[in-house]
């Protein structure tokens, strides 16, 4: 049995940045590891990899549009995506980041415990068959992918229903996917498998893809995805049942666009749920709550001394809000333990969304319908991406910038874009709403021509009804 300052349990990007930071605060710390590699589920199973074969998607319709560019000799119907190879290069990513936290924790002195990290109670862990004591614990489990609870036939098998982590390790093109839920996972896998060459629909209950996103943004990504990578659509639609066979798979809809299809398979993206099973939350005074973890500013639990932060929690599941949420915690658990530090707790109301579906999707701040129900006198600016240079350049001119803001004070409250580039615009918008700034401090702020951010002012301008390249 060994003794810790902190024992982290999971190595998440939550978890594993947590430990660094309470390891860079004096204090002798450990992470807690189930799986046979650090990174948790965004390295192995989620943000990265997803990433990686949306990269080669995005270069794949890229290299088939050469002949525009004025690249001539390549034979655009001899190209075809390798999939063993996407997969190769994927995991090759996955290994080289891996190294890289364990790295880190040589660097920084954190102990690594090969296990399930169980709570005991008490500030006890077990890992394994050994049990550790602990000032401080911070619970980083992460999450897996969610099964509609009313419909048991939407369970997976990793043949003809899948899920995320499935799709992730797909061998061979499918002839025709059904996606169940336009999230940022559905609509991602649906830009994948489209532009790779798979005939692809997307079944969204809701009345827009990305229900969480500003609807001018939904409306906009349904007609490029139906336009350009001719997705079937449906919205207002939800499945009823499903019949597995041997060579496919059979739905049946209901709703707005209802009816019965065949795919050869049928990938069920209806977001994560917290994983806690396991972890020993009854063994402590910690409250779960629709299975996540209770927590307070500073991310403590009812349990002295025990932190939860990342998917467990109820807050936008995303790694860098786990990653800010696990600093929050061991700086809270460090200051509490002596060092000189002050936490900062989180403003969830600045975290950035960002979907990597094509054309990409970014955001910070509220939607227009949220600031409308919260009181404010909204007036919206929005500016397309059609008219600028560096869009045309690239030949990505589909989407656009919207502006939300405040008519009285001119405060901007939100900031939605839809188009290339997007989720490396939205750090823009991060530092728009972080600086509170005015409508008039965008319109007097300058932009490097020609580039993408050239949106920002004309969106600014457009509040007024005066932008100047349209």
């Amino acid at each position: 049995m060994a003794s810790f300052d902190l024992i982290v349990i999971g190595s998440g990007p939550g978890g594993y940045i947590a430990a660094i930071r309470g390891a860079q605060l004096g204090l002798k710390t450990a992470v807690a590891e189930k799986d046979s590699a650090l990174g948790g589920t965004c390295l192995h199973r989620g943000c990265v990899p997803a990433k990686a074969w949306l990269e080669t998607a995005h270069r794949f319709e890229q290299t088939r549009q050469a002949a525009d560019f004025g690249i001539a000799g390549l034979d655009e119907k001899a190209l075809r995506p390798d999939l063993p190879a996407i997969i190769r290069r994927k995991s090759r990513i996955i290994l080289k980041n891996s190294k890289g936290i364990e790295f880190l924790m040589k660097k920084n002195n954190v102990t690594v415990l090969k296990g399930f990290g169980q709570l005991l109670g008490g500030g006890k862990v077990k890992v394994n068959d050994e049990v550790h004591d602990a000032k401080k614990i911070i619970l980083a489990t992460g999450s897996v992918p969610s099964v509609p609870k009313d419909l048991p036939c939407l369970e997976a098998d990793g043949r003809r229903v899948l899920n995320s982590d499935h799709a992730l390790e797909m061998a061979e093109l499918p002839g025709h996917m059904i996606i169940l839920g336009a999230g940022a996972i559905g609509v991602e896998f649906a830009s994948v498998f489209s532009r790779l060459g798979s005939k692809v629909t997307l079944v969204e209950f809701m009345d827009q893809l990305l229900p969480l996103e500003d609807q001018a943004v939904g409306a906009e990504l349904a007609k490029v995805f139906v336009r350009q990578h001719k997705i079937d659509v449906r919205v207002k639609t939800k499945i009823t049942s499903v019949e597995r066979q041997s060579d496919k798979v059979v739905c049946a809809l209901e709703g707005e666009k209802p009816g019965v299809i065949d795919g050869d398979c049928l990938l069920v993206a209806v977001g994560r749920q917290p994983f806690t099973m396991g972890a020993g939350l009854e063994n402590t005074a910690a409250v779960l709550d629709r299975g996540t973890v209770n927590v307070d500013e500073f991310m403590r639990t009812n349990e002295p001394n025990l932190y939860a932060i990342g998917d467990i929690v109820r807050t936008p599941m995303l790694a860098h809000v786990a990653s800010d949420e696990g600093i929050v915690a061991a700086e809270h658990a460090a200051m509490e333990l002596g060092a000189d530090v002050k936490p900062h707790a989180i403003d969830y109301l600045r975290v950035p969304g960002c979907t990597y579906c094509d054309p990409e999707v970014g955001s910070v701040g509220m939607t227009e319908k949220e600031a409308v129900a919260k009181g404010f006198d909204v007036k919206t600016g929005s500016f397309p991406f059609m008219p600028v240079a560096k869009a045309n350049i690239i030949g990505e001119t589909h989407g656009f910038i919207k502006v939300v803001a405040d008519a009285a004070t001119k405060k901007i409250l939100g900031v939605h874009i839809i188009g290339p580039k997007a989720t490396e615009l939205v750090a823009s918008g991060v530092a728009i709403l972080a600086g509170q700034l005015s409508v008039d401090t965008l319109i007097n702020t300058m932009y490097p021509h020609p580039t993408l951010n050239e949106v920002f002012p004309e969106a600014a301008r457009a509040v007024y009804g005066r932008a100047l390249n349209c």
